[in-house]
């Protein structure tokens, strides 16, 4: 019984000195953190709100913005998309964006760097969807590099 406790005390203390170790190569692969700030494009160029975008490439972080409500009974939902030609086209909801206009959106990924655009859709508050109603979409931004890769 005390060889046992010993021998898993030995390998706890290994474990912890080596940890630094791997942690250095983890943070090694960690990129700058990148940042823009892009407005959110309705009908007719009209200035729906603001989104900023961060991402060290394995992290995507997002902030929106709008004054706009949406119409009784609807939501407006928020998409990261990977839209461009080459691309999946593959819409990521971040979530509702709350009565007080706003959005929060953090998340770690394999490579966040995929998303090319972040869309705003009009939805009815019941919907059982998981997939965007593109038709009602109601504004758009689009991501610059290092986004799109």
């Amino acid at each position: 019984m005390q060889k046992g406790i010993i021998a898993i005390t030995l390998i706890a203390a290994l474990g912890l000195a080596l940890a630094p170790l791997a942690l250095t190569n983890v943070e090694a692969q960690v990129e700058a953190t990148k940042c823009q700030t892009g407005a959110l494009i309705g009908y007719g160029g009209t200035v729906f709100g603001v989104a900023n975008v961060c991402t060290n490439g394995y992290t995507v972080n997002v902030d929106l913005a709008t004054n706009y409500q949406p119409k009784e009974g609807w939501v407006f939902n928020a998409w990261l998309v990977d839209d461009s030609y080459e691309g999946s086209g593959y819409p990521l909801l971040m979530g509702k964006v709350l009565e007080q206009g706003t959005l929060s959106f953090n998340q770690i990924q394999t490579n966040a760097r995929t998303w090319t655009d972040i869309v705003v859709t009009q939805q009815p508050a019941n919907s059982l969807s998981p997939l965007p109603s593109w038709s009602n979409s109601v504004a758009q931004t689009w991501l610059t590099p290092p986004f799109g890769q």
